[in-house]
Parts: structure tokens; C-alpha cells; sequence
């Protein structure tokens, strides 16, 4: 793979988050209530992210409950989801990892993990969604959706490794972590994934100002 249409300076200068605040109110709620064993708090938590990052639960293939009795379906199938996968110990345990080859393979496999749980509930594989649920509990995951994606394809090309997970997902992070790579050999200082994403979000309107 190789870099492209990149600059260091460039990157220090747009990986400013202008939605720290808001950012922060979600970051604080997932390490205030990191759990996933009381209905309150996955409703707070599900519902906030999704909504705010337009990536809601309740967008579904087919549409058979309202939205309040759909959270109550998702939050109760949630509990069970967590005892069976160990979700909160899995969460914990990556949360203290670095971004690196070997996290690498963790955040692919619970990432796809909570990918199929929400296909089961919703007949969508809500990709974004996962990427960013995981995100605010663990910023060591790459927060993915389709501007991100489209920006990341303009500066990173080339063959990409064989990954384990979500084909997407995982073709995404493969490009997330040589960038990555590439701005920590050459700025001596890791970038944090919120960097990363601001500045391909920053990418993704300057091309659609010039479709304007």
C-alpha cells in the first residue's frame, strides 16, 4: 500500500473535532455506564449515539412495532447479547490496548460480532453503527460509514492484507491502520482515532462543496 494525496501538516491542521462538546457528552455517558446489564442504560446509550450520529436502531428492513416497543425489544435481546458474548469483558479488555496489528484483530472480530447481533434485530447490517457504538466505549475502534470510506480511498491505495471480519470493516481499517502507522513515523506522536476521523470528515466536505 501507499500514502497519496497527504501531508502531515495538512493533517495537524484539520484533526480538530469541531464537535468536541457534543462528542464528549457521549464519551462520558459510555464511561459512566459502561455496562450492558441494565435496561436504562443500553436505551440511553443505543438511542443517543444512533440518533446523533444518524445511524438509529430502529432504521429497519421491515417495520413490524412501533419505535418505543422496538428499543424495548432491542435493549432486552441486548442483556442476553452480553451475557452470551461476554460483550462487557470483551469491551473492557480492548479498551486498555493500543491500535496496532494485534488490537487490530480484536476490534475485526467484536466489531463483526455486534455487526451480526444488530442484522438479527434489524435485517441490516448497520456497519456504522456497530463502528460507532464500539467507539464511544472504546476509541481504539476506527469509526467507519460511507464519507469516511470514500476519503480514506483517495490516500491510501494499493493491495490491502488479508483481514479477518466484515469485508468493509475490514478492508477500512486495514487503510485506517497504515495511515495510522504513516502519521506516527512521521509526526513521532500516535493520532487517536477521532484525529483520524475528523480529518476525513474534513475530506468529505470539501468534495462535496466542490460538487456544489
Amino acid at each position: 500500500m501507499k500514502i497519496d494525496n497527504f501531508s502531515i501538516a495538512d493533517f495537524d491542521k484539520n484533526k480538530f473535532d469541531k464537535y468536541h462538546l457534543g462528542n464528549k457528552v457521549l464519551y462520558d455517558l459510555c464511561n459512566n455506564y459502561p455496562s450492558h446489564t441494565k435496561l436504562d442504560e443500553i436505551h440511553a446509550k443505543i438511542w443517543l449515539i444512533g440518533r446523533s450520529y444518524a445511524a438509529s436502531i430502529e432504521r429497519r428492513k421491515k417495520k413490524q412495532q412501533i419505535n418505543d416497543e422496538f428499543y424495548d425489544f432491542v435493549i432486552e435481546k441486548f442483556l442476553k447479547f452480553n451475557k452470551e458474548y461476554n460483550f462487557d469483558s470483551k469491551l473492557k479488555a480492548i479498551k486498555m490496548k493500543e491500535f496496532n496489528h494485534e488490537s487490530l484483530g480484536d476490534i475485526l472480530a467484536i466489531h463483526k460480532k455486534l455487526i451480526e447481533f444488530f442484522h438479527s434485530l434489524t435485517g441490516l447490517e448497520k456497519r456504522s453503527l456497530a463502528s460507532k457504538y464500539l467507539h464511544f466505549h472504546a476509541p481504539i475502534f476506527p469509526i467507519y460509514d460511507s464519507r469516511v470510506n470514500n476519503s480514506i480511498r483517495k490516500i491510501v491505495k494499493g493491495k490491502l492484507p488479508k483481514l479477518n471480519g466484515d469485508k468493509q470493516y475490514s478492508e477500512f481499517c486495514s487503510k485506517i491502520s497504515f495511515l495510522y502507522n504513516f502519521i506516527k513515523s512521521n509526526s513521532n506522536k500516535a493520532p487517536t482515532m477521532r484525529e483520524i476521523d475528523a480529518y476525513l470528515v474534513k475530506i468529505a466536505n470539501e468534495n462535496l462543496k466542490s460538487d456544489l
